[in-house]
């Protein structure tokens, strides 16, 4: 399941209230909303990252369909071409 990114600010909300609940680790002073903003941001960015390589997979598939032959699995060749340009830029999905 992927999330959609207005999930991503209460999400971030979430696990440091959970962390704190579980008292996994200790963040000092810092407050609440500024951690959870600071992984709402990273999480923004990873998905606006993802979106772009879904992209650019999709582009490519478009540009080799002609190639890789019109009898292919279209989700399975995305998924193959996205994975491998994930792998190629250290992304991690």
């Amino acid at each position: 399941m992927q999330l959609k990114f207005s999930q991503l600010e209460p999400l971030a909300r979430h696990i440091i209230k959970t962390l704190k609940e579980k008292k996994l680790t200790n963040f000092g002073q810092t407050p609440d909303e500024t951690l959870a903003n600071i992984i709402a941001t990273l999480f923004k960015t990873n998905f606006e990252q993802e979106q772009k390589l879904n992209e650019e997979s999709q582009k490519l598939l478009d540009l080799n369909k002609k190639k890789i032959g019109q009898n292919i699995d279209e989700e399975k060749a995305f998924s193959m071409i996205k994975k491998q340009l994930a792998k190629e830029r250290n992304f991690v999905l």
